[in-house]
């Protein structure tokens, strides 16, 4: 029996993990103490992995669907299928589309995109929580020259001020809470603004809990703020100063009116500028903000990146701005060029009736509510490929396996731009091919020779192909706890400028009729129909209790409204958005969450996606959505 090291594949962080076992079979797991994030810490989901690793619901061998039922094949006559039916399909037309996956890794990610370009001829694709991370990227390319983290998660044991904007991070990524309340404890002021009052702020020095809609208003003016601090002490930062974009960006803030501010946020100015005081004075500054399926709009994600270049702390070694991701590789499908271009993506295609759209090749669908299912049912021709059964399988006209994350040679890119690898550490009894050896094979099979022996040949090409991991090699890699791909291959790297913004007054978009204002997210519970949870015990266990008490979902409200519409926990009550979709759901009592205001994870049960879907907008803008309902008993 052997402990092997192995970074875990479940959300963005990275941690670091050692798989016990005898090259046949995982039989549990260990932190990895010396890892520089995890620290030798892991949350539920690392320390079960063993039992995901385990589960018999695995895809172990190719499938074709013959007269409506999915039969064994094998990978010659499903890979001659495949590529014998794509090629009756115009990619450049976008009648084939590419739904790849952020567990993917890069070695998967930069073969599927090969595939998708030099083979199938389409730039139609996307990955499945990519809407809140683009914003990010291009916010961050915009403030400072390239498309990724600036700094590094290692900041937060060292910074003096942290500042979280949105995210429940103690239950989307409890490592990294972890260590935010840990630095919190050796004196560190951590910062909290969120609409509702999340784990995170219970154990924060400082909580603002501002109006929904508000979180991008609330830092421009916690900037303005600042900048009234060095005008008065006549702290003239030139290299600041002479930032592009600075002289609009300070005229924007200086238009913000205090009494605005708080009619619309609730939060009074002066209690702003008493905290712009503690953030003069911190020498190193780290702020984290939620990325990927239910990540911020982007001006607010603009406010954030500008309020770091205004702090003038970003140059310190322990200062930081994160997008955290809450699915392991989604920095690194960005990197690898998968997700979807900016008004071309998958799924716009696959929402709007009149596309092209004709063929889908899908990798590893991640959670268990499938978006515009009936769409994907009625095209002509569907392939995915997975390690894991999923619902996905009915879908389909060809099945591929995949290994586990384990079973294989790949690199993950974490939140913070790390870079690192796992190797294989079990054999794979059903000879199932890795992701980049299938795209290979069906590239061969339509006349394109990769000529790739081995995952560490697919990452020499990918390095010299993408934009900050040249001089990076899975030898390398092999060597302590990974590496942060390099910002200096991006021309633009040591150029900064500030992003435009346009200050806003929020204002509800409730009515008599529609009261409340509706937020909606995944909190802890996109975990819930995760596909990968769900082939576990322990972490399924944790997950569903909340489901226990309310086993058809809930709408949280607060104390005074639910005195107010006479309900009590539990209650079922009738939903109805001011666009009449309806549903009827359980209430769940919170001090939590504000007066006139609801709070709702779409990610429990179908029903409650089946009630959100037609707000495409709510979804696009994350933690920044309001929706209007009424709620009656």
């Amino acid at each position: 029996m052997n402990y092997k090291t192995c970074v875990c594949n479940l959300c963005g962080t990275g941690c670091g993990q050692f798989l016990k076992t005898d090259g046949r079979q995982v039989f549990g797991v260990a932190p990895l103490i010396a890892h520089p994030v995890s620290k030798g810490k892991l949350c539920i989901r690392g320390w079960h992995a063993n039992e995901l690793l385990n589960t018999n619901e695995r895809i172990t061998q190719p499938m074709i669907r013959e007269n409506g039922q999915l039969r064994p094949a094998s990978y010659e006559e499903a890979i001659a299928l495949v590529a014998s039916r794509m090629q009756q399909f115009d990619g450049a037309k976008g009648e084939i589309g590419i739904l790849a996956s952020a567990r993917s890794s890069n070695e998967d990610g930069y073969t599927l995109g090969r595939l998708a370009h030099e083979v199938f001829g389409t730039r139609l694709q996307g990955i499945g929580a990519e809407a809140g991370h683009r914003k990010s990227m291009a916010s961050l390319e915009h403030a400072f020259g390239y498309p990724g983290a600036h700094g590094s998660l290692t900041s937060i044991d060292h910074a003096d001020y942290i500042l979280v904007v949105g995210t429940d991070i103690t239950r989307q990524n409890p490592i990294i809470g972890g260590n935010i309340h840990a630095a919190q404890r050796r004196g560190a002021r951590v910062v909290t603004l969120s609409s509702s009052r999340t784990q995170i702020a219970k154990l924060s020095t400082k909580h603002f809990q501002q109006k929904p809609g508000t979180k991008g208003l609330l830092v421009n003016a916690l900037a303005k703020a600042l900048l009234g601090i060095r005008t008065a002490n006549r702290e003239r930062k030139a290299n600041i100063d002479q930032m592009p974009g600075y002289s609009d960006y300070v005229a924007s803030l200086r238009s913000i009116s205090s009494v605005a501010l708080e009619r619309a946020s609730g939060i009074r100015y002066e209690e702003i500028e008493e905290e712009a005081k503690y953030l003069e004075q911190a020498k190193s500054i780290v702020i984290l903000f939620s990325s990927g399926i239910s990540g911020l709009d982007r001006p607010t994600i603009d406010a954030i990146t500008n309020l770091a270049l205004l702090t003038d702390r970003m140059d310190h070694e322990h200062s930081a701005v994160i997008p955290v991701a809450g699915i392991s590789n989604l920095q690194g499908s960005f990197d690898m060029g998968v997700s979807g271009e900016p008004g071309n993506s998958v799924f716009k295609a696959l929402a709007s009736p009149d596309s092209a759209i004709r063929a889908l090749f899908v990798i590893d669908h991640d959670d268990g509510i499938i978006r515009d299912r009936e769409r994907i049912a009625s095209l002509d021709f569907v392939v995915y490929s997975c390690a894991y059964k999923s619902a996905f399988m009915d879908l389909a006209h060809v099945v591929f396996p995949l290994p586990a994350f384990n079973e294989t040679d790949g690199t993950y890119t974490a939140s913070d731009r790390r870079v690192q690898i796992t190797r294989k550490n079990v054999d794979n009894p059903h000879k199932v091919l890795p992701g980049w050896a299938l795209f290979q094979k069906i590239a061969a099979a339509a006349g394109h020779q990769w000529g790739y022996a081995n995952a560490a040949d697919v990452f020499i090409e990918l390095a010299n192909n993408t934009p900050g991991y040249a001089g990076l090699s899975h030898q390398q890699l092999s060597q302590g706890f990974g590496q942060h791909w390099n910002p200096q291959a991006f021309p633009n790297s040591r150029r900064r400028k500030f992003n435009a913004i346009n200050i806003e007054y929020w204002e509800s978009p409730t009515t008599p009729e529609f009261p409340f204002a509706l937020m909606i997210g995944k909190a802890q519970h996109y975990w819930h129909q995760n596909n990968l949870m769900r082939k576990t015990i322990v972490p399924r266990r944790e997950y569903d209790q909340t489901l226990w008490l309310y086993p058809h979902g809930y709408i949280e409200i607060s104390p005074d409204d639910a005195t107010r519409l006479k309900v009590k926990d539990k209650w079922l009550v009738n939903v109805r958005s001011s666009i009449g979709t309806h549903m009827k759901i359980a209430v769940k009592i919170s001090p939590d969450v504000q007066s006139g205001t609801a709070y709702i994870p779409y990610f429990i049960k179908n029903m409650i996606s089946d009630f959100l879907l037609p707000y495409e907008n709510a979804y696009a803008a994350g933690e920044e959505s309001v929706i209007p309902i009424q709620i009656q008993e």
